[in-house]
């Protein structure tokens, strides 16, 4: 199922708990006990015979025929889920049958001992008004002149909802074949799961169609929809021969159907392609005007209709999200909530899937990166905590977590493995495990017989515990070796969320010289610290991780080839950089990394740094580039505009006291960065804002909470400037002011890219040099400081290249 609102409204919460699910063999007791009873009997086909015309009263009124078989002998009762509808009477060979309804579950007393070999059919006469889930997603809907059914409630316990209209097992284990017989009135006809088998009208209007479905399906799958339909028939041809396509909408909605649909053939041939056949006797979608989703009822999808809305806009997110079901939760289904990660976080990687095929890799690779961005910023804020997909709480079934991270990880799962191993794997995992619930250690089996791999590792990191890894160049070295170079790589890995180092990631390490020719290597990283040594020929001056984005790690990164002057967005890293000065082409690599940032070692004035989040920028500039950049801070528990929560521990006492502090590298210490200037958005108790750095060095960077040694905190530029030539230096610099009469003092600062006060001197009339010889100055970007008044001050900026 596909929620169609999320953002807007997950952020009606409260405080996020400190919890860290560990790894857990925990089953929800009323679920286990639902999934025991399908050891007892086996439910092999329901017939449901029901009326549905009383769209005043919404009352449904019928039988629903249940054919099972015991798993064992001497079986005398049968006990039967179906919610707040009133069971007229059961009969069974002929025979009424005693038993005992409480409004939620029928115990019926068998009229004979029922053994293993036999099979029987038990009738079930009831009427009512079928049941809505308390959270409004879920039950049974009279709407607008269409009745219809989502086969899930949110708010349910367990979730399965097809007792709201007829008699089941309704657990995720129990699969059985179907059968409707669906009488409507009034020029209302239903469409069900199947295939249309008879079509009937009788002399007083009323109308039966015959639906049947040949597959075994869980009770939540099971589906109804009654209506003024017209339908749209397609035909696809499967890999298996032809396939009908049944799409059923209001007359008046059926252009605008077939113009969102224009790729439903393409998403057809994408997931036959990569996770095998499509098994089902037809592919079906029914307009109903449910407004939160859609839900993957097998053959017969219910579509919100406001999504059919004549545009491509929802193909993806819901189109395609369902109709990967007939794969992912369809075909195979999780045995309990608690592997829904199985089901949906497998259709929202779908979704990515789709993108691929019908748009091309860059497209894909966009969708991975705003869900995993997303999944960083907000899975754990929104499910309270950083959740394991396995055995995720009740609670939680239709949360983030199993969502978004499903898929990041479901992505990931595809880097580990490589292309082709994965989607054989996949249509291995699909085939052997057909018209079965499953759960996470089934995949994970499938898999390694499969390919052989050992992922142990992987599902231990990924599924079976929470949160990310993250992974950093610490340093490096290079040494000239015989017309090579001997490479020495530092990789540090870190924690978000997460109980214990991964073991065995694989990662891609890239290699760039100064004329950009690139080699990349792989590297398989275990622990806190990996050292790796390469023999390359290529002298690099640029390292970086993991920039084929393969595995979903705790960094959102985005990299920028800059030619031009200009403001680039780099959105996914949350940052902006305006380029004043370019000469020749600029390599950027930024990182925003949501992990911890190192501490700061020597602490005088007490910053509390960022617990969360830092920076990293790297790359290949050069000679005669300049830039600017912008970075928010954000400690506004809203979700507008994909901000909010990201500096909330900064900010208790608002946006005064936020800092930005630097490091050229992790050898370096963090100091407040020199020269920048702070933008307090909407007043300073909200904790929103920005910086502007007067220029960008190469290094690490984040926010702290702190007292400012630089006035920088509510910097005002004055309107004097400073001017500084020439610029790049290489022996002297010269500088002179414009309006020396403002000035409080004729003492001036010169502070390096790390922040540190290398130069202290004072003004002299008109201009003033000063040599930057090579002994006493290194190469790199220095700044000017001269205070005008006590919340005043001139700044200047230079390189010095020697």
């Amino acid at each position: 199922m596909k929620k169609l609102i999320l953002l807007c409204v997950i952020f009606l919460f409260g405080s996020i708990s400190a919890e860290a699910q560990q790894k857990i063999n925990f089953q929800n007791p009323k679920t286990l006990a639902d999934n025991q009873r399908s050891d007892t009997i086996d439910i092999l086909n329901y017939t449901i015979n029901l009326n549905i015309t009383d769209f005043t009263n919404k009352i449904i009124g019928g039988n629903t025929v249940i054919r099972f078989a015991p798993k064992m002998n001497t079986v005398n009762t049968i006990s039967l889920d179906l919610l707040r509808l009133t069971v007229d009477s059961i009969t069974m060979n002929n025979q009424l049958v005693t038993y005992h309804y409480n409004d939620t579950l029928i115990v019926a007393q068998l009229p004979s001992t029922e053994n293993i070999g036999d099979t029987n059919n038990l009738t079930i006469y009831y009427h009512g008004t079928p049941q809505m889930d308390a959270s409004g997603w879920g039950g049974f809907y009279f709407q607008n002149g269409i009745a219809y059914n989502l086969g899930v409630g949110f708010d349910a316990n367990p979730h399965n909802y097809g007792r709201v209209w007829y008699p089941c097992f309704d657990n995720f284990v129990e699969r059985a074949t179907y059968i409707f017989n669906i009488t409507t009135n009034n020029g209302n006809i239903a469409y069900c799961n199947g295939y249309l088998k008879s079509d009937t009208t009788d002399i007083s209007g009323l109308r039966t169609r015959t639906w049947e479905l040949d597959k075994s399906i869980p009770s939540y799958l099971a589906s109804v929809d009654v209506g003024k339909y017209t339908q749209v028939n397609e035909v696809y041809n499967g890999i298996n021969g032809p396939i009908p396509i049944v799409l059923a909408a209001l007359p008046a909605d059926t252009i605008n159907l077939k113009n969102s649909f224009v790729h439903l053939k393409n998403a057809l041939a994408g997931f036959e392609n990569r996770y095998g056949y499509y098994r089902w006797n037809k592919v079906g979608y029914s307009l109903v005007p449910f407004t939160s989703g859609a839900m993957e009822h097998a053959t017969n999808i219910a579509f919100p209709a406001l999504a059919a809305n004549g545009t491509t806009t929802y193909e993806a997110d819901i189109m395609a999200h369902e109709l990967s079901h007939h794969w992912f939760g369809d075909l195979v289904t999780c045995q309990t909530a608690g592997d829904m990660w199985l089901n949906e976080g497998m259709a929202v990687y779908s979704q990515s899937i789709f993108t691929e095929w019908v748009y091309g890799t860059n497209a894909y690779k966009a969708s991975i990166r705003t869900n995993h961005e997303n999944v960083l910023h907000y899975a754990h804020i929104i499910d309270h905590s950083y959740r394991a997909l396995y055995n995720i709480p009740l609670a939680y079934t239709y949360g983030y977590t199993v969502y978004q991270k499903g898929a990041d990880v479901a992505h990931t799962l595809r880097g580990y493995m490589g292309d082709s191993t994965f989607f054989a794997g996949l249509k291995y995992y699909l085939n052997t495990n057909q018209y079965t619930a499953v759960n996470s250690y089934t995949l994970m089996n499938s898999l390694q017989t499969s390919s052989g791999m050992n992922l142990s590792d992987f599902f231990n990191g990924w599924v079976f515990n929470p949160g990310f890894p993250q992974f950093s160049i610490d340093s490096f070295k290079v040494v000239p070796v015989s017309g090579n170079y001997t490479v020495t790589v530092f990789v540090k890995q870190k924690l978000t969320g997460a109980p214990a180092y991964f073991n065995n990631v694989p990662l891609q390490i890239s290699f760039k010289d100064k004329m950009w020719n690139d080699i990349d290597q792989k590297i398989i990283v275990s622990g806190h610290l990996s050292t790796f040594t390469f023999t390359l020929p290529i002298n690099p001056i640029f390292i970086g991780l993991n920039m084929d984005e393969k595995i979903s790690e705790a960094i959102a990164p985005q990299t920028a080839t800059i030619k031009a002057t200009g403001t680039y967005n780099l959105s996914n890293a949350r940052m902006s950089i305006t380029v004043t000065n370019i000469t020749d082409s600029a390599f950027i690599f930024v990182e925003h990394n949501y992990t911890a940032p190192d501490s700061i070692k020597n602490n005088p004035m007490h910053y509390r740094i960022s617990p969360n989040r830092y920076w990293k920028v790297s790359g290949i500039i050069p000679n005669g580039y300049t830039a600017t950049a912008q970075m928010y801070f954000d400690g506004r528990k809203v979700s507008s505009g994909g901000g909010g929560y990201l500096d909330t521990a900064l900010t208790i006492h608002g946006s005064d006291s936020i800092i930005l502090l630097y490091r050229k590298n992790p050898a370096s210490d963090w100091t407040q960065y020199p020269a920048y200037s702070k933008v307090i958005v909407g007043g300073p108790t909200l904790g929103f804002g920005y910086v502007k750095l007067d220029s960008l060095p190469m290094g690490e960077y984040t926010f702290a909470d702190g007292v400012s040694t630089l006035g920088i905190k509510e910097l005002k530029k004055s309107s004097g400037t400073i001017q500084v030539y020439p610029n790049p230096a290489n022996k002297t610099i010269s500088f002179d002011l414009k309006d020396e009469s403002q000035l409080q003092s004729k003492k001036f600062s010169v502070i390096n890219a790390a922040g540190k006060i290398i130069f202290r001197g004072n003004l002299k009339q008109g201009q003033t040099n000063y040599s930057v010889s090579a002994e006493d100055w290194k190469n790199g970007i220095y700044f000017i400081s001269i205070p005008v008044d006590d919340q005043h001050y001139l700044t200047g900026k230079f390189d010095v290249i020697h």
